[in-house]
């Protein structure tokens, strides 16, 4: 099971978080990254429950969260939650990742409805968070820490991201509108018609950054970042219709476009953008989705939804232009019956269907991939305070054939605000198009070849979890909890000579991959006005890569995560500084061994319709990465340094 080390984590971490539990008062019900255990959720079992009954590590980012901190995007409410990674490729347009568990096979839905493409991204992660509706059109966030394949299949290996998206209730309009540092700008709007039963709310936003600087980490010099600028821009609309009070229908459509610059390094070969000087590229998403519901409020509820996406980018410099095109198409149907006081059960079935079109590296071939899935859930409070959750899936994937998941939870509440549950899931996850047929010829003094591998075996495996939430008092709130994951055939892009930069790369099958760790999180209230929230994640990943030497600490993600924020609230003012660190980085990868950033954010409700707010990122002016990479002393990926963002809004 965790090892001496992760034991030594959870007392450090019970010795250092002990100064700040005891004392305070009333704990703030708009508590940023807030415990409640009366909060309901709904993706960790597809059944709507309280956190207090649910047997799972899941978070919640509620929408007076991105109100109190003015998050300018899905990203950056999600990295001040704890047991989340997010690693960012240094600019606006650059690749964004989440890592749960300490593995970015992560499956992002809205509302529902899957998002991950089946050609995948650069790493493993299957989406890239900077294609998501604005902050405006969200109202929650449910985050599911663990294995959730189950329920939800392929890409649920380190956990399930829900975006929850707002429904128009009433008419109103809001605007935002805020600059700052290197020409940013930043635009959205909000319109909300509700009309007896028909309600219809839309979103526009755009994003701008002209350039970018960041603080070099071997000469301590703020550098302006070659071809950085980048442009986002994006639309959501959503109409609901009810039917006789326990019907909903509601019909879903969501763009992004993203271009830009792709700074891109040449190591040895003078730098920034020697090679490749004005590389620069674009995304584009548009996904439309329709849902109708029918039993909404009572004991048998049930929907069916349907779905398209549709993904395209582009790719170009002076050498090559490169293009990829991805359409899926979903159908999903699930029905739950209340089968009596103490039982639900929850049966569902999914199709979908990918095409996969990269005509630049799959030799011309497009890679169509299908999947069809049934799943049952039962939900059985066996004892009075019990309650057991025994889940089964069958998928059928036309490369990889069959294959049955199985999963077995059970919760122990103690009271309305304390509970403890243990928790074991099995896990299936498919290669993506690109592990499979991706082929990228080397370029001499630029880069290796990039070859996929048409043999791969699907990665299977377990993961057990064990956790414990309570409210101590009116004025504290804590949590921890400990993985163990064990996944076999783990996929893995890896150079075929790891000390040559200009070796060829691909992928393959490694024997094993073990994950452990922990995450402790506390929230309390000091005074009326302040409040402090922190963290602490321990993650350890290893391979064994077939080599003959065993296991292997995997270098990608840092062991320790810590998260810290100070928070007030009083009248009109909201305030809060924010700390992020990491240690434990392997210096093959990143330059140092550890960073610390602090960020802050202030608002003020002039009125009540309008505000006004700062936000400042990386006050230390730090020089950090989140994603490994280093050549002759600087990063591949350097994050921003010193920056300001200052705003309004107004809602009418």
């Amino acid at each position: 099971m965790l090892n001496k080390s992760l034991g030594k984590s959870v007392l450090m971490t019970a010795l250092i978080t002990g100064s700040v539990i005891w004392g305070g008062t009333v704990v703030h019900a708009e508590e940023p990254q807030r415990f409640l255990l009366d909060e309901y959720v709904v993706t960790a079992t597809r059944i709507e429950n309280r956190l207090v009954d649910t047997p799972a590590n899941i978070s919640i980012v509620t929408s007076e969260e991105f109100e109190k901190r003015n998050y300018q995007s899905v990203s950056e409410a999600l990295e001040n939650v704890s047991g989340v990674i997010v690693k960012r490729s240094g600019f606006l347009g650059g690749d964004q990742h989440v890592y749960l568990n300490g593995d970015d096979r992560v499956l992002i839905m809205v509302d529902g409805r899957r998002l991950n493409q089946d050609k995948g991204t650069s790493g493993r992660s299957g989406f890239d968070m900077t294609n998501l509706p604005a902050p405006d059109f969200i109202e929650k966030i449910e985050i599911l820490k663990g294995a959730g394949s189950s329920l939800y299949g392929s890409d649920a290996v380190g956990g399930v991201i829900n975006i929850i998206t707002k429904s128009a209730y009433k008419n109103y309009a809001k605007i935002n509108i805020n600059t700052g540092s290197w020409g940013t700008q930043n635009y959205s709007a909000l319109v909300s018609v509700k009309k007896g039963k028909t309600g219809v709310i839309t979103t526009i936003n755009k994003q701008k950054q002209n350039y970018v600087k960041y603080k070099e980490a071997d000469s301590g010099d703020n550098v302006k970042w070659p071809n950085s600028s980048n442009n986002i821009i994006g639309a959501t609309i959503k109409v609901d219709q009810e039917f006789d009070g326990d019907k909903l229908a509601t019909l879903y459509f969501e763009h992004s476009f993203k271009d830009g610059g792709k700074p891109y390094y040449a190591p040895g070969l003078g730098g920034w953008n020697t090679i490749k000087p004005g590389a620069s590229g674009t995304d584009l998403n548009n996904n439309i989705s329709g849902k109708f519901e029918w039993g909404r409020g009572e004991k048998n509820t049930g929907f069916i939804q349907i779905y398209r996406n549709y993904y395209s980018g582009n790719f170009y410099d002076n050498n090559s232009d490169s293009n990829y095109y991805e359409t899926k198409d979903g159908v999903e149907i699930q029905q739950t019956w209340e089968l009596s006081k103490n039982n639900k059960v929850v049966v569902g079935a999914d199709w979908r269907e990918s095409e996969v079109n990269n005509p630049g590296t799959y030799g011309g071939k497009i890679a169509k991939i299908n999947n069809k899935a049934i799943y049952v859930q039962d939900s059985w409070d066996f004892a009075d305070s019990w309650l057991l959750n025994a889940g089964l899936r069958y998928d059928k994937h036309n490369f990889f054939g069959n294959k049955t998941t199985a999963s077995v939870a059970v919760n122990k509440k103690f009271s309305e605000d304390s509970h403890a549950y243990l928790s074991w899931g099995q896990i299936f996850n498919a290669p993506q198009a690109n592990d499979l047929f991706y082929y990228s010829p080397s370029i001499p003094g630029v880069s290796g070849a990039m070859i996929g591998n048409a043999k791969l075996k699907p990665e299977t495996g377990e993961v057990w979890t064990i956790g414990y939430d309570t409210k101590l008092n009116d004025k504290i709130q804590l949590g921890i909890n400990a993985f163990y994951s064990e996944l076999d055939d783990a996929i893995n892009w890896a150079a075929l000579d790891p000390n040559n930069f200009l070796s060829d790369w691909t992928v393959a099958n490694v024997a094993k991959q073990k994950k452990r760790g922990m995450e402790f999180n506390v929230k309390h209230k000091l005074t009326d006005e302040f409040s402090i929230n922190g963290s602490y994640t321990y993650v350890k990943v290893e391979e064994d890569n077939k080599d003959g030497n065993g296991f292997k600490r995997d270098t990608n993600v840092s062991p320790n995560q810590y998260k810290i924020g100070i928070s007030f609230n009083k009248d009109k003012w909201d305030a809060e500084l924010y700390g992020r660190g990491a240690s434990g980085a392997d210096k093959s990868k990143y330059i140092d061994s550890k960073y610390l950033t602090l960020d802050f954010s202030l608002q003020y409700k002039v009125q009540k319709d309008y505000k006004i707010y700062a936000k400042a990122y990386n006050l230390t002016n730090a020089s950090y990465a989140e994603t490994g990479g280093v050549s002759n002393g600087k990063y591949s990926f350097p994050m921003p340094g010193r920056s300001f963002l200052i705003g309004m809004e107004y809602a009418f």
